[in-house]
């Protein structure tokens, strides 16, 4: 057994790969398991993470193939994997989910939340669980646990400091339509750029920034380009851990019951360690050169957002307008 401790702080909470498995029976299932991400990214140890914990408290009983580096698609392309049963569990974003179950979008909402704490309350929630599980599953995809990693902020050629420093810039963001919406309301541009072209769109001027999460700002040397972070934190980074219905059904009820622990306590890994992760993440933009901005009071970002909000709400109904509500009044 090989015990990774990937990040500082970590303790106890290190990631061991390879879980011994003692007294393991002979293998009943062989799982696929995705990662989008390369193996060097901070993201693929906690996939692995449960990996191995589900095969360690199946008793060996299932093993798996794991591909990382997004071999078998984008998100979109895993989905339908997942649905078809090719694929048996994946990290799966709410920008892809959401098209399952609206419920999904509400993790992308600005500004909604107020920390990852906040945001790990209400999706392992039962009011969540009862907009969404069924929903899912119907359509082919069982949600086991939720990841939180970290928040999504801006990045730019030149300072941002307050709302009004956006106006006419030319922003990439993500295709959620209300994320788009959000960057409007702020009085950016949205424009639509592959991510993988985002470097070369900020280097040649297509676009004067991008949104997203800064570990990937400092991973792709985007600070060469777009030198200023702001630290704005407007989505609290969700991801759903999903199997395969398909999968599930063929599972006893033991075998359920264990991948649902192997689940709930690498939610609670993922939590540690891209908490452990976030200070160092701005100390690593640092010192590659960035100049990191923090906006302090974001109640002015808030109130201009907040008509997207509301937009979404009264798109989807009461129901989802009382469902907001609940997450705005406990904190």
């Amino acid at each position: 057994m090989r015990c990774r401790k990937i990040l500082r702080g970590l303790g106890a909470t290190s990631i061991c790969v390879g879980l011994a498995v003692p007294g393991a029976m002979a293998s009943q299932f062989e799982f696929v398991h995705v990662s989008l991400n390369q193996k060097n990214h901070i993201d693929y140890p906690v996939n692995i993470d449960l990996v191995d914990r589900i095969k360690k408290l199946s008793n060996g009983q299932i093993a798996y193939k794991v591909f990382d580096s997004g071999v078998l698609g984008d998100e979109r392309q895993m989905l339908e994997q997942v649905k078809s049963g090719t694929i048996t569990t994946a990290r799966l974003s709410p920008a892809v989910l959401g098209t399952l179950c609206p419920g999904q979008m509400v993790l992308n909402l600005p500004f909604l939340f107020n920390s990852g704490e906040h945001m790990m309350k209400v999706v392992t929630s039962k009011r969540f669980a009862d907009l969404c599980e069924a929903a899912m599953v119907k359509e082919g995809v069982r949600p086991i646990g939720y990841w939180w990693m970290g928040v999504r902020d801006l990045y730019t050629k030149k300072p941002i400091r307050a709302v009004g420093d956006l106006k006419g810039l030319k922003v990439r963001v993500w295709e959620d339509p209300y994320v788009v919406e959000s960057w409007k309301a702020l009085g950016a541009i949205p424009t639509p750029v592959s991510f993988s072209e985002l470097y070369t769109a900020m280097q040649t001027g297509v676009v004067d920034g991008g949104e997203g999460w800064a570990a990937s700002y400092n991973s792709r040397k985007f600070h060469e380009v777009a030198p200023n972070l702001t630290k704005l934190g407007y989505i609290q980074i969700a991801s759903t851990v999903v199997i395969s219905e398909k999968a599930w059904q063929k599972l006893s009820p033991e075998l359920r019951s264990a991948v649902q622990k192997a689940a709930s306590e690498n939610a609670d890994v993922a939590f540690k360690v891209f908490k452990a992760e976030e200070n160092g993440i701005y100390e690593k933009a640092k010192s590659n050169g960035a100049a990191v901005v923090d906006v302090g009071d974001i109640a002015r970002w808030r109130e201009v957002t907040a008509p997207v909000i509301k937009k979404f709400a009264d798109a989807q109904g009461p129901r989802y307008a009382d469902f907001i509500d609940w997450i705005k009044k406990n904190p």
